[in-house]
Order: structure tokens, then C-alpha cells, then sequence
């Protein structure tokens, strides 16, 4: 939480939208980073449409939900703050044998595919097969609810196998400064 709040100004200086992937699904922490003016919230391991329905609790007002407003930035004079996005991931082969029950569920935004561990969870790598048939499957599922559809891709070769997507994490903030340091003193 420390770090998002810089990363916020830097983002809205280059005009970058902010979608912090979560730790978890504590409702707690969902909150704050909607308070701070995230632009959305990357939910990781959500199973089921009952998980999915208890991030929405977490991140929607009354009605659509139980979060509170906190300190929230907008007190400070920040005025983009506006709803926050939920893309809970689909990144299990229980998540995606209920990839469609999220999707429908009324306050979800989208869904955001992680594909690292999807493979992991079927049994094959990145890029193999069966994993870039299930990423085509969810999209194909996510498209037909007119809901938006991302993932985490982390390699050029990855995101050139993947359908078209909405939205894409080319790669991780650590990962790409490790690698632009060491192009810097290469």
C-alpha cells in the first residue's frame, strides 16, 4: 500500500491507468486500494461465482455493496477517482471449469486470465496447448457477457499465441526494471 500511492501520481502524470494486483481477497485491503484511487483491482485465485460475489460486496458501495468509503483520495482534491474495476483471475482449472458463473455475476467488470498458473494447474507450460486452449475458451466465455477480458502475458512469444484481449500486463514492475538495469550496464 505504501508503494501504490506514488505510483499513482507517476501514473497519472503519464496518464496510465493503475490495476494492482491483490494479495488476496480480503475485503479490507480491497478497500483501501479503491480508497487510494487505484483504477481497478486484479483479484488472484477466484474459483467461484460465490468468491466473485463477496469481491463485488468488497469493492461496490451501497448498494451494489458493502464497501465504506475511507480516506479517500477525492479528500485530498483528487477528483479522477471514480468506480474501481474488478477483474477477479482465472488462474486455476477450477476457475476456469466456472469461468463463465464469475463472468455473470453482476458487478464484475471482466476477467483477468493468469496463464502461469493455469498451466501449472493443468499440467503443461505456458504456451503449450491445452493452457492456450482454456485462455481461448475464457475469452471466447468473457466476450459473449460483453465484459472485458485481460491477462498477465510476461513474454512477447505468450502474447503473440493469445486471442485479443482487452487487456494486457506486458510484464511485472520488478522484471522489467531488473531488465532495464541490465541493459543500462551491459
Amino acid at each position: 500500500m505504501a508503494d501504490v500511492i506514488p505510483l499513482l501520481r507517476v501514473a497519472a502524470r503519464a496518464g496510465l491507468p493503475v490495476f494492482p494486483r491483490m494479495a488476496s481477497h480480503a475485503a479490507d485491503a480491497i478497500g483501501r486500494m479503491v480508497d487510494a484511487g487505484v483504477h481497478g483491482v486484479i483479484v488472484p485465485g477466484v474459483e467461484s461465482a460465490d468468491e466473485a460475489a463477496a469481491l463485488v460486496r468488497a469493492i461496490r458501495l451501497p448498494p451494489a455493496g458493502g464497501r465504506s468509503t475511507g480516506a479517500a483520495r477525492t479528500a485530498l482534491g483528487v477528483t479522477d477517482v471514480g468506480e474501481a474495476l474488478l477483474l477477479p483471475m482465472v488462474e486455476t482449472a477450477v476457475g476456469l471449469h466456472h469461468a463463465a458463473d464469475i463472468a455473470t455475476v453482476d458487478g464484475v467488470d471482466g476477467i483477468f486470465i493468469g496463464p502461469y498458473d493455469l498451466s501449472m494447474s493443468l499440467g503443461c507450460k505456458p504456451g503449450e496447448e491445452p493452457v492456450m486452449t482454456a485462455i481461448a475458451s475464457v475469452v471466447e466465455t468473457v466476450r459473449s457477457t460483453g465484459k472485458i477480458v485481460g491477462m498477465f502475458t510476461g513474454r512477447p512469444d505468450l502474447l503473440a499465441l493469445a486471442p485479443t484481449l482487452d487487456l494486457v500486463a506486458v510484464d511485472t514492475d520488478v522484471s522489467a526494471l531488473r531488465r532495464g538495469i541490465a541493459e543500462l550496464f551491459s
